[in-house]
C-alpha cells in the first residue's frame, strides 16, 4: 500500500508532519481530514526496498535474537519506558544485523508518527505476519507489553520444537551422508579396479555388472558435470520452493514422509 507524507495543522493550531498509508491519494486526504486536521501538503514517499538480494540469498533473523528482543521489549514497555526510546535502545544493543537494521528503521518511522506494526511490515524477513498481527493487536488494545510477552513465549516454544526435530533427524542424516560417501568411494576407487581385472579376462559380463561399471566410468569422467547439475538443481528447487505453489506442494510432501512427516505435523 502506498505511503504518503503529509503536513497538517491541528484544530489547536499545532503543526504536525507524519506518514500515512492509504490506497490512493484521495483516501489519504480523506483520512487526514477525518482526524480534524487541516491538510497543508501531501506527497507520496518512495517504497522501501525489502531486501537488496533475491530470495535465495535473503538473510533472516535468528530466532534467539527475536526471543531476547521480545523479552526486553516487554520489560521496557511494562516499566513505562516510551516506545520510541525503547526501540532505539534495543536497536543499539542488538548483535543481530538484520534485526538491528529493522529496529533502526522502525524507530525512525515511529518518530514520523507511523504505528510500529505498520513499520515492521516493511521487513517480512525479520517480522512474520504473526508477529506484526500481535503487535497491531497490542497497539489497538493498549496491551503491547502482553503481546511482546506472548511472542517471546511462542518463539521459545518454536525453538524447542526445532531443537527436538533436529535431534530426531541427526542420526538418519548421518547415515545418509555415510551412504553417499561410501557410494562415491566405490565408484571412484573400488569399481575401476575390478573393471581393469575384468578387462584382462575378456569374458562377457552380466548386464548388472556392465551397468555398474558404466555408472562408475561416468562418475569418474564427468564428475564436474554432476557437481554443476547438483548445484543447478538445488538452486532451482530452492527458487521453486519459495513460490506459493511450490511451498504448498513441498509442505504436503513433507507431511507424507514416513516417520519425519509425523514430527513435522506435530511441529
Amino acid at each position: 500500500m502506498p505511503r504518503y507524507r503529509y503536513t497538517a495543522r491541528k484544530p489547536n493550531g499545532k503543526r504536525i508532519s507524519a506518514v500515512i498509508e492509504a490506497a490512493s491519494e484521495s483516501d489519504a486526504i480523506a483520512n487526514v481530514s477525518a482526524s480534524g486536521a487541516v491538510l497543508l501538503s501531501l506527497e507520496i514517499t518512495q517504497a522501501r526496498a525489502k531486501t537488496s538480494t533475491g530470495p535465495l540469498f535473503q538473510q533472516g533473523v535468528k530466532m534467539d535474537a527475536l526471543v531476547i528482543f521480545c523479552r526486553q521489549a516487554y520489560s521496557l514497555i511494562k516499566a513505562g519506558v516510551p516506545l520510541m526510546r525503547a526501540i532505539k535502545g534495543l536497536a543499539q544493543s542488538s548483535n543481530d544485523k538484520p534485526l538491528k537494521a529493522a529496529l533502526d528503521s522502525v524507530a525512525a518511522e515511529l518518530s514520523n508518527g507511523r504505528p510500529m506494526s505498520s513499520a515492521m511490515r516493511d521487513f517480512p524477513q525479520v517480522f512474520s505476519d504473526l508477529f506484526v498481527s500481535l503487535v497491531q493487536v497490542g497497539e489497538n488494545t493498549g496491551r503491547l507489553d502482553d503481546a511482546m510477552l506472548q511472542l517471546s513465549e511462542y518463539y521459545e516454544q518454536e525453538m524447542e520444537t526445532r531443537r527436538r526435530i533436529k535431534s530426531a533427524l541427526r542420526y538418519p542424516s548421518f547415515v545418509l551422508a555415510v551412504i553417499v560417501a561410501a557410494m562415491a568411494f566405490l565408484n571412484v576407487k573400488v569399481i575401476p579396479q575390478f573393471a581393469g581385472m575384468f578387462a584382462k579376462f575378456g569374458s562377457d559380463l552380466p548386464l548388472p555388472t556392465k551397468i555398474l561399471m558404466a555408472t562408475s566410468n561416468f562418475f569418474v569422467d564427468f564428475w564436474w558435470l554432476l557437481v554443476i547439475s547438483s548445484v543447478c538443481l538445488l538452486a532451482g528447487w530452492h527458487a521453486w520452493k519459495n513460490t506459493d505453489e511450490g511451498r504448498v506442494k513441498w509442505d504436503s510432501f513433507k507431511l507424507r514422509i514416513p516417520l519425519i512427516g509425523s514430527l513435522v505435523n506435530r511441529a
